[in-house]
């Protein structure tokens, strides 16, 4: 394998890397604040009020199927 060879298939592979390590950092930077907010009481009051106003589904849904 020639120097020209193995310069190039760093690269390749230092590029592959980086690209690993900018997603690595994004989801990281994104995740971070959610569990930060998991420890905070008005996350998760706002959740319940979320799941209190989600729509609740019909009880007369079947009542019309002959």
């Amino acid at each position: 394998m020639s120097i020209g060879q193995i310069v190039i298939l760093a690269a390749i592979v230092g590029a592959f890397v980086l690209f690993a390590a900018v997603l690595a950092w994004e989801d990281y930077r994104i995740q971070l604040p959610m569990a930060l907010k998991k420890d905070d009481k008005s996350a998760a009051s706002a959740l319940g009020t979320a799941k209190a106003r989600w729509p609740q589904p019909s009880d007369d849904r079947l009542q019309h199927v002959a």
